[in-house]
């Protein structure tokens, strides 16, 4: 990297944006523009002192031995899934993420998908469009907001922010997360009890705790229960997922992330018990704002030192 200052790495193209503030400060290694990433990490990696992430690109121990000078690794988002925290740790290189900049954001997306589902949106929407109305009444009746039994799958800041949304509206609350913490709703025993109580299964969860949504436990939501994703595609088998709604042993979803992104509109063809929408759960434009801003804060502590905001701790 020519000119002498300190490195950059980013992987795609969209971190560009998350740092325009500061990267003149840096020398950018924009690896989607490379022929040859692997050679540029080579030939360039030695002067890198800090990373920019979505937090789902691999940043293991091996990449971190190819880049000596590392420092810093920031995740835009919350999610840092990618990141091996325990590496960097060893090798004294700080993780940090966004926190709590964009949880409520998350949470009203997760709480607008939830109701979309519930209160049958989108099919009495194409119940009155469709002509079905004036050809056959009224449509089935739905339950009531209040009768529903919330489960919450992980409680950290955005699963805590849903519960708070959704205590309003009169229905039970409970949750389940691997780590037990204070909290004014009861904690289940497993994600799979929580399944068997619920009637709508939330999931807030870490991005790395994959397919903890297993078949067992959509199976458990049942026929006439519903679930919410707003955590990461993989937490949920997303192929038995499908399954069970096909089949009706799944009474409906709602998805903003998917296993794969962009999701194929034919894995979701026929499928009118789904709310979907395009991974934009905390992409508001204040939200965006926010996230922009901490990353660049944070990015300044790898040339001026300092506190970062939101350090990831084991």
């Amino acid at each position: 990297m020519a000119g002498g200052k300190p490195g950059l790495l980013l992987f795609t193209s969209n971190m560009d944006r998350m740092c325009e503030p500061i990267a003149d400060r840096f020398e950018v290694l924009r690896l989607w523009t490379e022929t040859d990433p692997d050679s540029a990490i080579g030939e360039r990696g030695g002067q890198v002192v800090a990373v920019l992430t979505t937090g789902k690109e691999r940043i293991d121990a091996a990449l971190m031995d190819r880049l000596p000078e590392l420092r810093l690794i920031v995740a835009v988002g919350a999610g840092y899934e990618g990141v091996e925290v325990s590496a960097a740790k060893k090798r004294g290189i700080t993780v940090a993420n966004a926190g709590d900049t964009h949880s409520g954001d998350v949470a009203d997306h997760a709480v607008a998908l939830t109701l979309a589902v519930i209160q049958q949106i989108i099919p009495g929407n194409t119940w009155v469009r469709s002509g079905t109305w004036v050809k056959k009444g009224y449509p089935p009746h739905r339950r009531a907001l209040s009768a529903e039994r919330f489960g919450i799958l992980g409680l950290g800041r955005i699963g805590r922010a849903i519960a708070c949304r959704l205590a309003p509206f009169g229905g039970e609350i409970g949750w389940w997360g691997p780590t037990d913490r204070p909290a004014p709703w009861p904690r289940h025993d497993s994600a799979l009890a929580l399944a068997t109580w619920c009637t709508a299964l939330i999931v807030a969860a870490r991005g790395d705790a994959v397919a903890v949504v297993n078949r067992r436990v959509i199976d458990a939501v049942g026929h006439d229960g519903c679930i919410i994703n707003i955590a990461r595609g993989q937490v949920i088998d997303e192929d038995a997922l499908i399954a069970a709604l096909r089949e009706g042993r799944l009474g409906g979803a709602g998805l903003d992330v998917f296993r794969e992104e962009p999701t194929s509109p034919e894995r979701w063809a026929n499928l009118p018990n789904v709310v979907l929408s395009p991974h934009v759960a905390g992409v508001t434009t204040e939200a965006m704002a926010r996230l922009r801003d901490t990353a660049v804060r944070n990015l300044k502590t790898a040339l001026e030192g300092g506190a970062v905001v939101s350090e990831v701790l084991l």
